[in-house]
């Protein structure tokens, strides 16, 4: 019987030493697994945590950094900084101060004919080419002159009903006056003025219909002129071919004034204002660019290429200036005085800007902190708030810095960070 129970009694002895053992080692091995997890966290040149001294220590409880502050942006803390860390890092910095700010635009555009000086010539009636005088784009062409000549049904009933008018129209009484007489000329005078005004509605020009009650001889085929002096930028007028209202026959243009449209980034539309000046250079006139103003923005941006049309007015009285030509465009546009900082100073994080104000020049604490900004103009953003002149902001080792800061924020107690 005894003999029997020493195993059970050594086997208890065993089990009890090896789970006491095993409580005694535990903390140890939990020490062993958090040293190199906190010197990974360290950034480069920081000295360990478990030295106990230097800048790392005098942080705070666990060597994880002092207790933020207020006024920091959330998730983030202060980073203490050595001369060993700064020389590894790199670090640089810049002051932040006021500066002029100079957008330099540059673009491209074409030159395009003046909307204001241009026609689009159709015929009013249905009916077929007889004659082109016009035939060639680039004549120029003179207010007036004739186009083409177009056969019409329409125009020609038109004129055979204002022939019967007059031929029905009597003269004036001589005799005692007769009322129903005077009615009925009156009603006749009304009606052959409409047929008049229906041809001039019809553009047949007055010197045809004088010359159709003179001669009471109708023409097959009435002539279509220019509505205004020009040149031919577009021609589809050619002799036989059916036309009707849709039909668009010349579009005639002033050139000695065109228009030059160029294209501007939707970005870069809060910065252009009417009266903003450019230098145009425009392909096949020379290098020499020409100082234009902005007359005019459009009022919406193209879906396709995501840019607005921005307009400039040149005097072309010379000729040189051709619809269709390649410009490139520069503007350089003064935005005033602000607080400056360069752009690599900030790390935008979705919603936020941060940037690292460095106390105690480049050796002491890197203190992340919020601040609004402007559009980034030359490389430079436009401070609104969150920063004084004077201070010095990092503008390198940023995303080392942002990730310690982000480490020391989430180990400190309270932070979430587990081992």
């Amino acid at each position: 019987m005894n003999t029997r129970a020493r195993p059970s009694a050594t086997c208890a002895v065993l089990v009890s030493a090896l789970l006491l053992a095993g409580c005694k080692k535990a903390p140890h091995e939990h020490e062993a697994a958090e040293g190199p997890m906190a010197s990974t966290m360290a950034m480069p040149g920081a000295m360990p945590e478990h030295q106990g001294h230097g800048d790392m220590a005098d942080m705070g409880p666990g060597g994880h950094g002092a207790p933020m502050p207020g006024g920091l942006p959330s998730g983030y803390a202060p980073v203490p900084l050595d001369q060993r860390a700064t020389e590894r890092l790199d670090l640089t910095t810049a002051l932040v101060a006021e500066r002029e700010f100079k957008k330099t635009l540059r673009t491209v555009g074409v030159v395009s004919v003046d909307e204001t000086r241009s026609s689009h010539v159709h015929p009013k009636v249905r009916g077929w080419i007889d004659e082109v005088f016009v035939n060639f784009t680039g004549k120029p062409v003179k207010p007036g002159a004739p186009l083409c000549t177009i056969y019409s049904p329409e125009i020609l009933s038109a004129e055979l009903e204002l022939l019967s008018l007059l031929d029905q129209t009597p003269a004036a009484p001589s005799g005692p006056r007769n009322d129903f007489a005077e009615i009925e000329r009156k009603a006749r005078s009304v009606t052959l003025d409409a047929a008049r005004r229906r041809l001039s509605l019809w553009d047949v020009p007055a010197s045809e219909v004088e010359r159709l009650e003179k001669t009471r001889e109708p023409r097959k085929s009435f002539t279509l002129s220019a509505p205004r002096g020009g040149t031919v930028v577009s021609k589809l007028a050619i002799a036989g071919m059916y036309v009707d209202a849709s039909t668009e026959l010349y579009l005639l243009s002033d050139l000695s004034r065109v228009w030059v449209l160029v294209d501007l980034y939707e970005a870069d539309v809060p910065f252009v204002k009417v009266g903003n000046t450019a230098d145009l250079v425009i392909e096949g006139v020379g290098s020499e660019p020409i100082s234009a103003k902005v007359a005019f923005l459009y009022p919406t941006i193209d879906e396709a290429t995501r840019t607005l049309k921005a307009r400039f007015e040149l005097d072309n009285r010379a000729g040189r200036l051709r619809p269709g030509a390649f410009v490139t465009a520069q503007m350089d546009i003064a935005m005033g005085k602000g607080l400056a900082v360069p752009e690599s100073a900030v790390l935008r994080t979705g919603s936020r800007n941060i940037v690292f104000v460095v106390q105690d020049g480049r050796i002491g604490t890197a203190v992340p902190r919020e601040i609004q900004v402007g559009p980034s103009v030359s490389g430079w953003y436009r401070v609104s708030s969150g920063l004084a002149p004077g201070e010095r902001v990092a503008t390198g080792a940023q995303f080392l810095l942002d990730s310690e800061s982000r480490i020391r924020a989430t180990s400190q107690p309270g932070g979430g960070h587990a081992h």
